[in-house]
Order: C-alpha cells, then sequence, then structure tokens
C-alpha cells in the first residue's frame, strides 16, 4: 500500500515548521501575553514592577524563570 501524504497547503505551517521555528514562535506570543498582562491587569503590573522586571526583559524562555508567577494564594 502507498505511502500517501497530505497535498500541498493541507498542513497548518506550525505542523511542518522546526524546533527552532516553534521556539522563536513561543517566544513572541509569551511576549505579547506578558505585555498584555502588563499594560491591561493592575495586579501583574505591581508584581513585574516589584520584582524588577518589564515584559521586554523576555529576550529567551529561560528568562521567563525572572517573572513572579501567580500562586492560588495571590488571588
Amino acid at each position: 500500500m502507498p505511502v500517501q501524504r497530505p497535498a500541498p497547503g493541507e498542513l497548518d505551517p506550525i505542523e511542518t515548521a522546526s524546533r527552532d521555528e516553534i521556539a522563536s514562535l513561543q517566544l513572541l506570543r509569551l511576549r505579547w501575553s506578558l505585555q498584555h498582562a502588563y499594560d491591561h491587569v493592575p495586579h501583574y503590573r505591581r508584581a513585574f514592577d516589584e520584582k524588577g522586571v518589564h515584559p521586554s526583559d523576555l529576550r529567551t524562555l529561560s528568562d521567563l524563570a525572572r517573572f513572579p508567577f501567580t500562586t492560588k494564594k495571590d488571588l
């Protein structure tokens, strides 16, 4: 039985992306989320400011460790 492959354009680009492309997209989306939270949620703006970080400080995925995390107690 012959192997059937998807027709060109049948898959979303993310399904054929390389690991580097996926990591880049994750970083882009994470930056957007952090910036959105900073701009629109006073709790996150205050938490980021207290920790001395700004969304623009996120340059690599490992930089996320510098950002405060929200716990159940915070809510």
